[in-house]
């Protein structure tokens, strides 16, 4: 069980014990994560951008039976989503993916079609509509956080949370009614604006009428204690989650991010058409010079989608995507969750006890 010396308002908000929440991570956060998670005293969550329908309801049933702890489940709301699928349609494959397949083939790898849901709000919609049959707590909407999605939340019962890359879309989830808001700055790994989290984090302050969360590079309890300080009710932590036996890549992706240094990640288009920071490699190299023939989301992603899920199956070090914040560098070791969140709130509890030794004031 977590320490129970920190708490905001946040913990009351969302019946939680300690205001850490795992990010929802595309691969990565499924059941055996979450469950740690919420079971430890924090805020588990589930990716279910990218599942189907059928997976995250297996997935929420998983955490049920290990936990009765508030789960959350991240759903993906698109702005630029098509309303069905089929009308997604590629003309012809750009020459560095058709490059990067042939490498994966050579390793032996089979790159065949993928069933890969994120696009659809149809999609969405069915995975609410699981949410509440199965009484989830908390919703998290990325990349949008439409009026509708909200009320329907609402009206059964789960509280949302929006998370966000810039002050502009921060408004927008709260006058849509978001609960709770995300704030993730460049730093982070996976989806990510260009501002950073310091700065986003007290434009975001200025205005809020919710609880705000800080996200983006979060590694360690002395980060968690000044961003607490600094006004955020809680923080969203994603990679340091991956690096746990819990999480749902394979144990190159996790040691890559062991192995990481400072300036190993880039945010770049090429992973769907939207920015993401990953860690460099020859899935990212491979684009150097192209960037022109990258295509607009969601076809970059649709693109993409057979490659990259071929080599997270075969867990290439070398050819997969590896989404990771630039707090990999701080990154050490692979524990497991339940261990990674207790030392999470024992150093940011330290942190803050020790403050007043280090700063007069008053």
């Amino acid at each position: 069980m977590a320490n129970k010396k920190l708490r905001t308002p946040l913990c009351d908000l969302l019946n939680i014990e300690v205001p850490i929440l795992q990010a929802g991570m595309g691969g990565v956060a499924f059941g055996p994560l979450a469950a740690a998670v919420s079971k430890a005293g924090g805020l588990g969550t589930i990716a279910a951008i990218s599942p189907t329908p059928a997976r995250v309801e297996e997935e929420i049933k998983l955490v049920r039976s290990i936990t009765d702890k508030p789960l959350c489940v991240d759903i993906g709301f698109p702005a630029r989503a098509p309303k069905d699928l089929s009308e997604v349609q590629l003309d012809k494959m750009p020459e560095p993916l058709e490059r990067l397949q042939k490498e994966i083939e050579e390793l032996g790898v089979e790159v065949k079609p993928v069933d890969d849901q994120a696009m659809s709000i149809e999609d969405a919609k069915e995975k609410l509509e699981i949410c509440f049959r199965h009484k989830v707590e908390v919703v998290a909407c990325a990349l949008g956080t439409p009026k509708w999605a909200v009320e329907a939340c609402h009206e059964n019962g789960a509280k949302v949370i929006s998370v966000v890359g810039s002050a502009r879309h921060a408004r927008s989830a709260i006058r849509n009614g978001a609960d709770v808001v995300v704030v993730q700055g460049t730093e982070g790994g996976g989806h990510t604006g260009d501002v950073g989290l310091n700065t986003l984090l007290a434009e975001v302050l200025e205005f809020a009428t919710v609880p705000v969360v800080a996200a983006g590079g979060i590694v360690n309890g002395a980060q968690i204690a000044g961003l607490l300080t600094a006004g955020a009710q809680g923080v969203w932590v994603g990679t340091r989650f991956i690096a746990t036996p819990e999480s749902s890549v394979g144990p190159n992706y996790k040691q890559s991010i062991v192995e990481a240094d400072y300036d190993q990640t880039i945010r770049s288009l090429l992973f769907d058409g939207l920015y993401v920071r990953q860690i460099k490699n020859r899935y990212t190299e491979v684009w150097e010079g192209h960037e022109d023939e990258m295509l607009p989301y969601p076809l970059q992603r649709k693109a993409q989608g057979p490659v990259r899920f071929a080599a997270a199956a075969a867990d290439l070090k070398d050819h997969q995507a590896l989404p990771a914040g630039q707090g990999s560098s701080v990154i050490r070791d692979i524990l497991p969750a339940g261990a990674v969140l207790e030392r999470l709130v024992e150093e940011t509890v330290a942190q803050l006890s020790s403050l007043q030794n280090r700063v007069q004031f008053g």
